[in-house]
């Protein structure tokens, strides 16, 4: 069991929980739905496992890189890095800038891969030619995905009650009368709280251009 009365800091305290056959150790990690929560909600962990696999297929398709066409390693790429990166990534909403700059690592040499190019030449062209979102952007699409399936009806009720369009009064401002705006929870100063979906689904959302 995770539990932690702390949402942030180096060393959350963590409580033993019990039942009729015994305590219930506490870990540092737990794993659901192969997703690893830590006991700081901070997703090192699983970002690090993340990390860690797709180095192994990426050192795998180096070794086999010679013998495949570029679109076979377009494919494999989507299939063995991508993947993994996007696999419950709207989870990683909120994480710190440096994991997700270890992640944009992983799909940068993913994309040299692809061109068969060197470690320090720049990638930022290449990804565009290839359509590939950047990691933070795909956290995002992934969010906005969820979003336009609650407003349409295509979302589970757990998450579709979450959302709701934003309803107008007598006095409102002309942008509050836009129905495709949705009700915005107010943010606060911690960053566990601003990565909800009932924060950040409704203000990404909101930000799309008519």
């Amino acid at each position: 069991a995770v539990v932690s009365t702390q949402s942030t800091g180096p060393n959350p305290k963590l409580f033993r929980l019990s039942k009729s056959e015994g305590p219930i150790e506490t870990t540092a990690a737990a794993r659901n739905l192969g997703i690893w929560f830590d006991s700081r909600m901070s997703m090192d962990e699983h970002i690090s496992r993340t990390i860690r696999g797709c180095w192994v297929q990426l050192s795998n398709l180096w070794r086999i890189g010679n013998r495949l066409s570029r679109k076979m390693k377009i494919q494999l790429v989507h299939s063995l890095i991508h993947s993994r990166l996007d696999y419950g990534n709207a989870l990683l909403k909120g994480a710190s800038k440096r994991n997700v700059e270890r992640l944009q690592k992983v799909q940068n040499s993913a994309v040299r891969f692809i061109n068969n190019h060197k470690r320090r030449r720049g990638v930022t062209a290449l990804r565009k030619e290839l359509h590939f979102l950047p990691v933070a952007f795909r956290i995002d699409f992934k969010i906005l995905l969820l979003t336009y399936k609650c407003v349409n009806g295509l979302a589970p009720p757990y998450l579709a009650e979450i959302i709701r369009s934003r309803t107008t009064g007598k006095k409102t401002l002309r942008k509050d009368s836009d129905k495709t705006l949705l009700t915005r929870n107010f943010s606060t100063k911690y960053r566990t709280t601003d990565a909800a979906y009932r924060v950040c689904g409704p203000k990404l959302w909101n930000t799309l251009p008519k």
